[in-house]
Formats: C-alpha cells, sequence, structure tokens
C-alpha cells in the first residue's frame, strides 16, 4: 500500500511541475533581451510607442520625430501599448529585432 501510494504522489508532483513548465504564454517566450551583438552592432531608438500595427511600432523620440520600426514573429518584444517608453534595437534597414519597455525613464 505504501509504495502505491508514493508512486501516486510522485505522479501529481510530476504532473504539476509539467504545467508550471508549460505555462509561458507567447509573450512570456518573447521577452526582450537583446543579444550582446545586438547591443554592439545595431542602432537604439529610445522614445514613447506613438502606434502599434501589424508589422510596424511607431516610436517618438525626446527630439519629436517619429520613427517606424518593422516588427515581425522573430522580433522579441515585451507587451508593449501605446504610450509606453521603450528601446528598440534596429537594423540599418529599419527592422527591430527587439524591443523591450523602459521602466523609470
Amino acid at each position: 500500500m505504501r509504495t502505491h501510494t508514493r508512486v501516486i504522489l510522485a505522479a501529481i508532483v510530476s504532473m504539476n511541475l509539467m504545467i508550471v513548465g508549460c505555462a509561458k504564454n507567447a509573450s512570456d517566450r518573447r521577452a526582450a533581451s537583446p543579444t550582446v551583438s545586438e547591443r554592439v552592432s545595431h542602432d537604439s531608438v529610445t522614445g514613447k510607442v506613438n502606434d502599434i500595427g501589424a508589422k510596424y511600432v511607431s516610436i517618438k523620440d525626446r527630439q519629436g520625430e517619429s520613427r517606424r520600426v518593422r516588427v515581425d514573429d522573430n522580433t522579441k518584444m515585451d507587451q508593449v501599448a501605446v504610450g509606453d517608453q521603450v528601446k528598440a534595437y534596429v537594423t540599418d534597414d529599419g527592422y527591430a529585432s527587439t524591443i523591450q519597455r523602459v521602466i523609470g525613464d
């Protein structure tokens, strides 16, 4: 009887661990964390989000200039909304590889 109880308990604990591991949603898996090469080789755009489209994010910098950067499914991006302060790592052709929310800026 004890062995049977231990097996059941072990199965329950294993199932709980699997559920917790699978609990990440798509936005958690895409959380923005630029690589070292992105930080070194890409330009960055910092400012307030003006507009969000299916394939772009528009960012207004401190000088008041808006810059539209391209995004796709491979862009690592925090959950952002219009009005959020962000920092985008952008290639020369305008593609944002990473967009992260900036807190307290």
